[in-house]
């Protein structure tokens, strides 16, 4: 029995039997479980061959068509759960239909049967993950989906022994699939994004199962197919153009009008012609215009700036992802980056001053009272005419206020009522020239 890694060379599972070994003696499981262990570690450190491999006693595992006896079906151990594994190798191999009933997962908590079931989980999804050809976004989803596949494994243990199951398909399949959206012209970046987004629904299940990964393939496979047939999307380049020059239209700082027109009119075009008009994925690529636009502006109190502290890691990661779409190096990115850190910093160091709240106005006693030597009087007579006089002396119980005038005429005498009224009514007009803290030689 063996398996193909990903040069076509074949991995044999099990060698030849030695002579005076019998083909049906039964495995040790300790030696089943290092055997997958050796094959996952030989596999990630480049070998080509895994050898001195018991074989498995096919007899003692539940019947596969081709398999000569069935066993009953019953909750599953450590022994018959990597017996069964094993079997669902050899039916890849032989591309023999699996029908194996793998039987039910135990009620009660089984340490080692769980542990043989994340050492399967993990090595084949090592399988996938070494091989240097798969994208690392898809690489990262992979990842994240490595639990959730185990938890739906141990629900459908036909997981383990059918190698037929949608999840197991999928994971065999990334690898293929990838190479031939490759060679009909498709781009690694599109592939990883579609097949993230995909994950991502599948996971967004409370308890993903095999029918949601069997969804996910059929569509992936559908979506590689149609690699190199697909023509330019108008409506799409349409929906893009539409929206950012919505964006340029609007009153946008220099930096952001450049980086729509240049760079993001072309991520919302890639977005449109994967998402609908009311998916996340188009409203977040519309909304990243409006937060950078809003990153850049000044800041007017303590609560902006902390939602700008928080908002920058977040919307530094949406734009890279998005430049990522349309394959922008990295280089060809740093100068836009450069110049918006530059901002944020600058943006975060200013400090707002608090609004100066406007004097208030001045009432007419208070105006009288605060007079002092040297300040003047602008007085409106009933004929039109204007006067300015000037305050010469200020009786010592404020009982009067005397006036004169540069042109050498009479004194003027205005008692502090008298002139309240006068500035009052619009009929006079004091003019301070004095500082408000004169000296108090007002008296003669």
């Amino acid at each position: 029995m063996g398996t193909q890694d990903s040069k076509g060379k074949v991995i044999p599972f099990t060698p030849p039997p030695a002579a005076g070994r019998a083909r049906s003696e039964t495995p040790d499981p300790a030696q089943l479980l290092g055997t997958m262990r050796d094959l996952a570690l030989a596999r990630r450190r480049g070998f080509d061959t895994v050898e001195h491999v018991v074989p498995p006693r096919h007899a003692a595992a539940p019947t596969v068509p081709g398999s000569a006896a069935a066993q009953p079906s019953g909750e599953l151990d450590a022994p018959r759960l990597s017996a069964l594994f094993i079997a669902s190798l050899d039916d890849l191999i032989c591309q023999r239909t699996a029908s194996s009933v793998a039987g039910d997962w135990p009620r009660q908590g089984n340490r080692q049967l769980d542990k043989v079931a994340a050492d399967i989980v993990d090595m084949l999804f090592g399988f996938v993950l070494d091989d240097p050809q798969i994208p690392h976004a898809a690489s990262e989803s992979l990842l994240a989906a490595q639990l959730p596949m185990l938890q739906m494994a141990m629900r459908e243990p036909a997981f383990f022994a059918d190698w037929q199951h949608p999840a197991r398909q999928l994971l065999n399949d990334i690898a293929p699939l990838f190479k031939e959206h490759g060679e009909r012209g498709g781009d690694a970046t599109v592939f990883a994004t579609f097949f993230a987004s995909g994950m991502a629904r599948v996971l967004d299940e409370l308890a993903p199962n095999g029918t949601a990964f069997a969804i996910l393939h059929h569509s992936l496979r559908e979506f590689v197919r149609d690699t190199g047939s697909r023509t330019p999307d108008a409506d799409a380049w349409q929906r893009a153009e539409a929206a950012a020059r919505n964006f340029l239209e609007r009153p946008l700082p220099p930096l952001v009008r450049d980086f729509v027109a240049d760079h993001w009119i072309d991520v919302l075009e890639r977005t449109a012609e994967h998402h609908a008009e009311n998916s996340p994925q188009w409203l977040d690529a519309l909304a990243v215009v409006d937060d950078l636009a809003w990153s850049l502006t000044a800041k007017t109190g303590e609560d902006e700036r902390f939602r700008l502290i928080a908002l920058i890691p977040a919307l530094l990661a949406r734009l890279n992802r998005g430049l990522d779409l349309i394959d922008v190096g990295r280089e060809d990115r740093r100068p836009f980056f450069d110049a918006l850190i530059d901002i944020h910093s600058r943006v975060l160091r200013i400090e707002t001053a608090p609004a100066k709240t406007p004097p208030r106005a001045e009432s007419a006693d208070e105006q009288v009272a605060r007079l002092r030597r040297g300040d003047w009087v602008e007085l409106r007579h009933d004929d039109g005419g204007v006067t300015r006089e000037r305050l010469t002396w200020i009786s010592p119980q404020r009982g009067i206020l005397v006036f004169s005038n540069h042109h050498g005429q009479g004194a003027i005498q205005i008692a502090p009522e008298d002139l309240v009224d006068r500035v009052k009514t619009g009929r006079a007009t004091l003019i301070f020239d004095q500082p408000t803290d004169a000296s108090d030689k007002n008296s003669a």
